[in-house]
Parts: C-alpha cells; structure tokens; sequence
C-alpha cells in the first residue's frame, strides 16, 4: 500500500491502511517480535558460531527486560478485516440479543431465526429437527403395504352358474392347466373353454335312476390330462381329455366324496363323508392304494404340498392333520400322521402350502372360528392367527408373488388378498351377495376364478403376469441355495 510523505520535523505517525487476515497479522507480529530483539552488549554472543536463529538468548531469558510488541502505527480503517454481509451486520448490531438469558428452549431459536436467518415469526422453523409428524406419515404408508400393480376392483368377466350349490362341503368348481374350467351344476358336469368362450356337457351322475345323485367334488391332474370327478353316492369317475371319454371309475364308500386334491398326473388323495381319505394312483388296477385314519368326522378338504412329501387335511372334527407320505413315524395308530393341528374351533375346508417357503401351511376356520392360522410343518408350530370376521371358505397362495387369497363366507362374502409373511391385508374385493365357496386360478396364475351360492363366476384380474421359462430356469440357476 501506499504511505502518505510527511516531513520528520513534525512528531506524526505515518498512516497506513491495509486489508489483511487475522492469520496473517499473527504471523507477522511473531515474526517481527522475532527480528526486533536487541541484542546485548557482548556482541560474541551473535558470533556465527552461537547464533541459533530459532532460540532465544539465554542472556535474554535471566534479565527482566521485557520486550514490547512493536507498534506498527495502524489507523483503524473504514473497513473490517472479516467480510460480514451487510445484511445480517445490520440486524446483528441494531438489535438488543440476550443469548444467555434464556427462559424456555425455543427462545434461543426465536432469537436466532429472528436476528441471523430473518425468518418470519409466524412461520415454524426448525433447525436440523428431526420432523416427527413426517416420520409417522411414512410409518402408516408401510403398515397398509399397498402394492405397487394396479388391482382391478370390478371382475373382467362374470358368467351364470344356474345350480351352483352353496353348500359348504362340496368343491366342484376348477380351472386346468389346458384352460378348461370344469364346473359341476347339481346332476351334471361342464366345461368352459376360455379361449373360445365355448361351452358343453360332460357327465351325469352314474346312477341315472336315483333322482338325488349329484356331483359334489372334481379336479384336474396337474397337467390338465385328467379329471376326477366325485358323487354324493360315494363314486367317483376318471375323464381323459385326449381320449375325450371316461376312463374308469370306483366305489369305495356310500357316502359323498367332499374333496379331491392331485399330487402329480397319476395319485391322487380325495377325502369322504365316512371320515377317511383314499389315495390312489390310476396306473394301479382298482386305482387304491392306502386309507389315512385320524378323522373323527367328515373330511372337508385335502391338499398336497409342491414336494409330494405331506399332505395336509382338515375336518369337521375341527382338526387338521399333517401326514408324511413317504417314511411318516412309528405312530402306533396311525404312521402316517407326523403333526395334530386342534388350534381351530370350527371346521377347516381351507387349506393352502406356500410355494415360496417349504412347510408353511395356513389354514382357514369355518363360522365359529373366522381366522386364518400360518403353520410350519417343519417345527409344528403355529406362527401367526389373523382374524377374519368372516366364515373362511377357501385358500391359495400365488405362485407369482408372495401373497395369498382368502374367500370368505357369513357375513361379509368378500375375497381379500394378504401380503406374507407380514399377514397385512392389502386389498379386498366386493361383488358376490353369498358365500364365496370356490375358488381357483388360470394356468398363468394371473387371474383367480371365484364362484358364489348367488350362482355366478366370476374372474379377477389380481397377479402380474408369470415370467416366461426361460426367466423362470434363469432364477433357478441363480437362486442361493
């Protein structure tokens, strides 16, 4: 910078105005302090020999002569050496601030959003508070675990089922993996095929005679080459669909067969009003195999599990039996039974294993009882109960997705859809004014088939559609196993 000329007779300091850092004047200030010491008479103590230019005479350290910071004859300048902005200086020195007198614990940050940040009074700040308000916000959005598809509400078909019974231990209603859905309408069987919307008469009850005969149960085989078909007599039929005729039949009891459930093209396992359960296999001669007992009371419903290994069933003894097919255990009543299920107070006809996770097996209780139960089969053990309000007819887990469907019966007649293993319901679907007794799904597993006592059916568009083999035999190979 420079310096004003003035004359030395006058006794004035020279002004000079500089714009520097603290940091900076610290430094020069030692630095001066540093170079301005005066030195002692005896100059051999300078000597090169002795001079350590980075520590202090030891002559200087015994004297008390104090040394003075040089004054470099600074005028205080116009401007500051820090940069404020005009506008917070402004506030900062033309408002009175107390910021140790505090009362309550908002009043420092009143203070500061009034004087520093200028924000209005009447508007709420906070400063690095965590918002508690928005958290619950987000908290309620996972608890309701809405999915992200889009879910039609109304059905994308609906046709007539003149004769539907709506009876609580009958399951006539299928659709097979060749896109067939077999129905069966008191004394007669049909088939509906989805592809061309064309509909024809299978069967009629065996003994044409008796008036009262009629079909209370069916199912296609798992290729969808095969359907058995059973009568309130106790008969049942075996139709070929290559062959386009029946196959065979058999009779093992008078009373009527409640529930048929496949586990590959050939056995099959179907549950009686005389409290037992048949397996077959159709390459045998007479189709039987072996009779599971543990029943007390009618069989309303069997399922086989995607191993072949178990079989689940349930009564209306309002128990449910898990049974090995393959080794089972030394029971000495019966070797077959590995798990007794008595958690439910009525009787269970819904019965569904989870693809996604070996051994998970729910249940669903009839009027009395209005809940849904998870199992696993692998500890027995109970691991969740839902309460439904409402009668549970029937079960099916997506092979899809994670989730399951429930049809349910007095006194709401809905078909919801859960998330597992959270067990939240996510979605629920309205539009049968009876119980929704039957249940089932296209061979894409994209659409479920719901039929209802008001006598109709009808088709809710609910799953994304199934990746292709290729993917699917991707994932396989990549799966952790």
């Amino acid at each position: 910078m420079q310096q004003e000329q003035i004359p030395q007779q006058q006794n004035v300091t020279p002004k000079k105005y500089q714009l520097t850092t603290p940091t900076k004047d610290k430094k020069q200030n030692k630095t001066n302090q540093s170079t301005t010491i005066q030195s002692p008479q005896n100059n051999d103590f300078y000597s090169p020999k002795n001079m350590n230019p980075w520590k202090t005479p030891k002559s200087l350290l015994k004297s008390n002569h104090k040394q003075s910071t040089p004054d470099h004859g600074f005028q205080t300048s116009p401007y500051s050496d820090r940069y404020i902005p005009l506008n917070v200086s402004r506030n900062l020195f033309n408002k009175q601030i107390q910021p140790f007198e505090i009362e309550e614990e908002n009043q420092y940050e009143e203070l500061l959003s009034e004087n520093v940040l200028e924000i209005d009074e009447n508007k709420h700040v906070s400063i690095l508070n965590f918002n508690k308000q928005k958290h619950d916000k987000v908290q309620s959005a996972k608890q309701l675990e809405t999915p992200k598809r889009k879910i039609d509400t109304l059905p994308i078909k609906v046709l007539d089922a003149p004769g539907l019974e709506d009876d609580f231990y009958q399951d006539t209603l299928h659709w097979g993996k060749n896109n067939l859905i077999a129905v069966g309408l008191q004394r007669s069987v049909y088939l509906y095929n989805v592809d061309n919307s064309k509909v024809f008469q299978l069967a009629e009850p065996i003994n044409n005679n008796e008036l009262s005969a009629y079909y209370t149960s069916l199912q296609w085989n798992t290729n969808g080459q095969m359907l058995a078909i059973g009568c309130c007599d106790g008969f049942l039929k075996l139709w070929d669909y290559n062959k386009n005729s029946f196959t065979g039949s058999m009779n093992l009891s008078n009373k009527r067969i409640s529930t048929i459930s496949w586990a590959n093209p050939n056995i099959f396992a179907y549950g009686s009003k005389d409290k037992t359960i048949n397996i077959c296999d159709v390459r045998v001669p007479n189709y039987s195999i072996f009779q599971l007992l543990g029943h007390t009371q009618e069989v309303c419903g069997v399922t086989f599990d995607g191993s072949e290994l178990q079989l689940a069933s349930g009564g209306n003894d309002n128990k449910v039996f898990v049974w090995q097919m393959r080794g089972g255990n030394n029971n000495s009543n019966n070797q077959y039974i590995s798990w007794e299920i008595k958690s439910h107070k009525a009787a269970i006809r819904a019965l569904a294993w989870n693809p996604h996770s070996c051994g998970i097996l729910a249940t669903g209780g009839g009027n009395q009882d209005k809940t849904i139960k998870i199992h696993s089969s692998l500890t027995n053990q109970q691991i969740a109960s839902i309460n439904c309000d409402s009668q549970v007819c029937k079960l099916r887990f997506s092979k899809i997705v994670n989730e399951l469907v429930s049809t349910h019966g007095y006194e709401k007649n809905l078909v919801c859809l859960w998330q597992y293993p959270t067990m939240k319901r996510i979605h629920q679907l309205e539009g049968h004014s009876e119980r929704v007794l039957y249940l089932s799904a296209s061979p894409d597993e994209s659409t479920i088939l719901t039929g209802s006592g008001d006598e109709t059916l009808k088709f809710w568009k609910i799953f994304p559609t199934q990746v292709s083999n290729n993917m699917s035999s991707l994932f396989s190979m990549c799966e952790i196993r």
